[in-house]
């Protein structure tokens, strides 16, 4: 018994011809007939029977066809599996981002990418830069987002954002009649701080201790976005990414330009060694484009020009 006699058996009894079933399959009449001839000796019973000059199937070829078409749906199955792989539209993507990423932007991002692809399981964690690295040097995830590079025999590292960072302040406050805030605009100002451990907050402490300024923390919060918060209710000032906050009206959360400019990468990592997923690599191809709104690597290097 082999799958071509199955397939001349399941068309047979579907198109209820052996000259249809040739038809269907392209092949002759008498191919179709010695193919049943073939089945029929090796399944041992008959499975057609002839009334009226028609073929009609045995009650044996009856149980038979069941079985058979239950075969063919899963080959059926499996064609479509093999084709949504094909075009990316299948497969498990797991990706991890710093809070700042994670919290709300990549989910409004990906959003449209993932309506489209119902058949991606996806899975995004919130981590910390190192960690991200960590994971992805452990093949425990595939795709990471960090604002550090990491060196990794095991993880290939390619920076695909600069950003600078941004003033926050509540609607109606002094300082939003500048187009443009100084590290100096800030000196006596209630600051919303990140946790000791977020990595901007590196890197913001960094531009008031550059400038000579003191920075009055009034509160900490773990995320960018709860910065924001605290923002928009007029509790105190921050500086946060650019793709942090966007969902609040200006009439409650105000965005300025932050001078002097303070960088930030975001770095793509991805296993080394180990080809990523179709369905990764298309996911990939959107995160690049999800980002490119906020990159300034092209503006970082006509100004050091």
């Amino acid at each position: 018994m082999n799958i071509r006699q199955l397939e001349a058996f399941h068309t047979t009894i579907e198109a209820g011809s052996v000259t249809l079933a040739g038809e269907r399959l392209g092949i002759s009449q008498p191919a179709v007939s010695k193919l049943l001839r073939s089945l029929t000796e090796a399944c041992g019973f008959q499975l057609f029977t002839r009334s009226g000059g028609r073929l009609v199937p045995t009650l044996e070829a009856r149980m038979l066809a069941v079985e058979v078409e239950r075969m063919f749906s899963g080959a059926k199955r499996i064609a479509r599996l093999a084709e949504a792989v094909r075009n990316r539209e299948w497969g498990e993507v797991t990706i991890a981002a710093p809070p700042a990423l994670a919290t709300l932007y990549l989910s409004n991002a990906l959003s449209p990418f993932l309506a489209e692809q119902p058949d991606i399981h996806f899975t995004l964690q919130s981590k910390t830069s190192p960690r991200i690295g960590e994971l992805v040097a452990a093949g425990q995830i595939d795709i990471g987002l960090s604002v550090l590079p990491f060196d990794h025999p095991n993880v290939s590292a390619e920076v695909i954002m600069r950003f600078s960072m941004v003033c926050i302040l509540p609607a109606g406050h002094p300082l939003t009649g500048k187009q443009v805030i100084e590290i100096d605009d800030l000196r006596n100002e209630a600051f919303i701080s990140l946790f000791r451990d977020d990595c901007s907050l590196m890197t913001i402490d960094r531009a008031f201790q550059l400038k000579g300024v003191q920075k009055r923390n009034r509160i900490e919060v773990p995320l960018s976005e709860t910065a924001c918060s605290f923002v928009a209710n007029g509790v105190g000032v921050s500086i946060v990414p650019p793709f942090v906050g966007l969902d609040y009206p200006e009439d409650r959360l105000v965005r300025r330009t932050l001078l002097p400019e303070t960088f930030m990468d975001v770095w793509l990592l991805t296993p080394n060694g180990r080809p990523l997923s179709l369905a990764s690599q298309k996911l990939v191809d959107f995160i690049r484009a999800a980002v490119a709104p906020f990159d300034q690597r092209d503006d970082t290097h006509r100004s050091s020009q």
